[in-house]
């Protein structure tokens, strides 16, 4: 059932999603949480839940107008799910914004496949995942990816690796120019204080490690398949998913530097996460063996979210 609705790509398959991410973010947060409604919060709310849905819209776009996969919305099934896996990173509302401006980033950086508008895409890039940066100061190790995707693609430019430079020098002057106007001076030299600022609690709580743990392992099989299926695709597929991989890495390197009580950025890692999660689907060619694995990757979601719950 679940691979005939997501096998195809359909706006109502969109709206499922729209509309399970909308009830698990109202329900994770205000009924497991324990958040009370407040004038005081409901903008930040209203902003989080925004960008988590716009994240999914352009969580598609990217895939279906750069073919990262099949004509198919397995990679929204998995966003979906990956949000139910870890309702904790529904609390940093600072995160799901900075990973809608990493998303957008991320469109113009793989689109540098093409060789066209180079030069802009790559100060486009650098300048979403600078913005990304002002809200969660770790996401600046994201700035190593405009730099690979320039010595992926065209290394012998030496404008090309200096466009990340003149982006930094854009959002420097502009963002200092903001924060003086504002009444905040050093808020540049104080909130890049790039240490970490993970709690020994958070991972000190078993569950919190064992299910991080395995999220990972199962996400590198996932993307080890999808490589060894790539085997026979041309270079410029291979390129995108290896691109995708030091997305993922990076990702997993903010989670562990900055994940605590109140929250996680682990939805810096959802996007590449349900990519290769989609195309080690997409790999399986019994349809019922797909279909148990749908089926089985939302029970183990939802069993998980149902467990924390009681035992929290």
């Amino acid at each position: 059932m679940i691979s005939s609705v997501f096998g195809k790509t359909k706006p109502v398959n969109y709206i499922l999603v729209l509309c399970f991410l909308t009830l698990l973010y109202a329900c994770a947060l205000f009924l497991r949480f324990n958040r009370e409604i407040s004038l005081e919060t409901l903008p930040m709310d209203v902003l989080g839940i925004s960008a988590l849905l716009l994240s999914v819209l352009l969580v598609n776009f990217i895939v279906q107008r750069n073919q990262l996969t099949g004509s198919h919305s397995y990679t929204s099934y998995f966003f979906a799910l990956l949000v139910l896996l870890f309702p904790e990173s529904l609390l940093d509302r600072h995160a799901l914004v900075a990973n809608l401006f990493l998303l957008l980033a991320m469109r113009r950086l793989i689109s540098l496949k093409s060789l066209r508008n180079v030069k802009a895409k790559i100060f486009d890039g650098a300048l979403w995942i600078l913005v990304g940066s002002l809200l969660v100061d770790w996401v600046l190790l994201f700035m190593l990816l405009p730099w690979i995707y320039v010595y992926f693609y065209e290394p012998r430019n030496l404008r090309n690796w200096l466009n990340p430079l003149a982006a930094v020098a854009v959002v420097g002057l502009i963002g200092a120019a903001v924060a003086f106007l504002a009444g905040i001076p050093d808020f540049i030299g104080t909130h890049y204080r790039l240490r970490w600022e993970g709690t020994v609690e958070y991972w000190a709580q078993w569950r919190n490690a064992a299910k991080l743990g395995s999220y990972i392992l199962v996400v590198l099989i996932a993307g080890f398949t999808a490589f060894l299926k790539l085997g026979k695709a041309g270079h410029g597929r291979i390129v995108v998913m290896r691109l995708l991989a030091i997305s993922l890495l990076v990702g997993i390197g903010v989670v562990l530097l900055r994940s605590g009580m109140r929250g996680s950025p682990i939805v810096l890692t959802f996007f590449p996460a349900a990519v290769f999660l989609s195309k080690y689907i997409e790999s399986v060619r019994k349809e019922k063996i797909r279909e148990g694995l749908l089926i089985g990757a939302l029970l183990i979601c939802l069993a998980v979210f149902s467990g924390e719950w009681l035992l929290a």
